[in-house]
């Protein structure tokens, strides 16, 4: 462990257990508000072997960051907000001072409509297409604008931007060698009484050498409701359209969940997720779902064995326990394969073997709670038994433990 992530480990364990919810300084006087905030976490994991294929060494890391805060409301209608983190990425690589967000909102222009320029994070719906990627030891930022406009039974957002470079987490560019990137679009939330609706346009320019650039737009919706007391639902579905590289864009993804809440303390629930891939090449048409900014590590296993949401299928169980009102155990079983046997595998580091579809399964065991006020525990171990179309493969233990603090 490199001495930045050992200095950072002391001062988790000297952090204050009792300090207000991620605040250790406020003053209000009038109008005007003054925030100063931050968090510290530190997480260890150990991969066994490395990748699910024979003969991969084993690897631990240890990562962590430490994130400081300053937020200002200088009227009713003009904010500001900036943090600095210092992020330890483990395994002795070197640490990367950056700035978190830097913004300013004002809600001047017209009621109920806010302006917000700098940089920011972003996360829309089930965060299936853009997340801040929490989990991510660095998270995503973007710098740009976006205008929101509320209304009693809508939202609107649209926004410009183009993604922070070391603030991106996983799966970004998909252009090789992109030279510049924008990212940009229109979200739509609706409250439709017996249901929740989105909807979306987002656009995604990557610059690249002569005819190698990404220029596609993604349409999607996102439905949510109760079907009664103790059910709940959420499907998704999304489109793309435009050119990657000198292919037509055709891709395709689809997500069905259902929740049960079996008892007062036990919910069950399953899903369905597909992203679709191409299993030809040379038709002109690339119909492989190329993600935006996904979550994938909360929906196709915490392993993060394949963190591109593209020519994968998901079928998988769901469940939570409360143990008591401050502990909780999680636990998911995931059945992966391909949703196109012709296509590519959605993690590049492995080999597919040709004319088989089975990714594997995956077992996901976790318990969440607080060991003490602003003091977060988050474990568990994970197995993923390699399927028929990884070659060489084999079964991969995965344990992590992660705590967290905010003052």
């Amino acid at each position: 462990m490199n001495r930045n992530l050992t200095l950072l480990a002391a001062v988790l364990c000297a952090a204050p257990l009792a300090a207000q919810q991620q605040t250790v300084v406020t003053t209000k006087s009038g109008l005007d508000k003054v925030e100063l905030g931050g968090a510290l976490r530190f997480r260890a994991e150990n991969r066994n072997p490395s990748l699910p294929v024979e003969g991969a060494s084993t690897d631990s890391t240890y990562s962590g960051h430490a994130r400081l805060h300053l937020g200002v409301d200088a009227s009713d209608d003009l904010s500001a907000f900036i943090e600095f983190q210092k992020v330890v990425n483990g395994q002795g690589t070197s640490s990367v001072d950056s700035l978190r967000a830097a913004w300013l909102r004002w809600s001047g222009l017209m009621d109920n409509t806010d302006v917000k320029i700098g940089r920011f994070q972003m996360k829309y719906g089930n965060q299936r297409m853009i997340s801040d990627l929490a989990w991510h030891n660095t998270g995503r930022a973007w710098d740009g604008a976006v205008i929101s406009h509320k209304a009693e039974s809508y939202k609107a957002d649209l926004f410009w931007t183009e993604p922070v470079l070391g603030a991106n987490g996983f799966a970004f560019p998909i252009t090789t060698g992109a030279t510049g990137v924008a990212f940009g679009g229109a979200y739509l939330e609706f409250d439709a009484g017996e249901m929740d609706i989105d909807v979306y346009a987002l656009l995604r320019r990557e610059q690249g050498i002569g005819e190698m650039g990404t220029r596609d737009i993604t349409f999607g919706a996102l439905l949510e409701g109760d079907i009664s007391e103790d059910l709940s639902y959420s499907v998704e579905a999304a489109l793309q359209q435009g050119e990657h590289a000198a292919l037509d864009a055709a891709g395709s993804a689809f997500a069905l969940r259902l929740d049960w809440k079996a008892i007062d303390d036990l919910t069950l629930g399953v899903g369905f997720e597909q992203a679709s891939g191409d299993g030809d090449a040379t038709d002109g048409d690339d119909d492989s779902f190329k993600p935006l900014f996904d979550f994938a590590h909360a929906y196709h296993g915490t392993q993060d064995i394949f963190l591109t949401w593209t020519n994968m299928q998901d079928i998988v169980f769901r469940s939570s326990y409360n143990l008591d009102g401050n502990w909780k155990l999680l636990g998911d079983f995931h059945i992966l394969s391909l949703a196109d046997g012709d296509g590519a595998l959605p993690n590049a580091a492995l080999t597919k073997v040709a004319g088989q579809d089975e990714l594997g399964t995956e077992i996901d065991l976790a318990v969440k709670g607080s060991l003490a006020k602003d003091t977060n525990l988050w474990a568990g171990v994970s197995l993923f038994s390699a399927g028929d179309a990884i070659a060489l493969g084999d079964d991969q233990v995965w344990v992590f433990m992660n705590l967290s603090f905010w003052f």
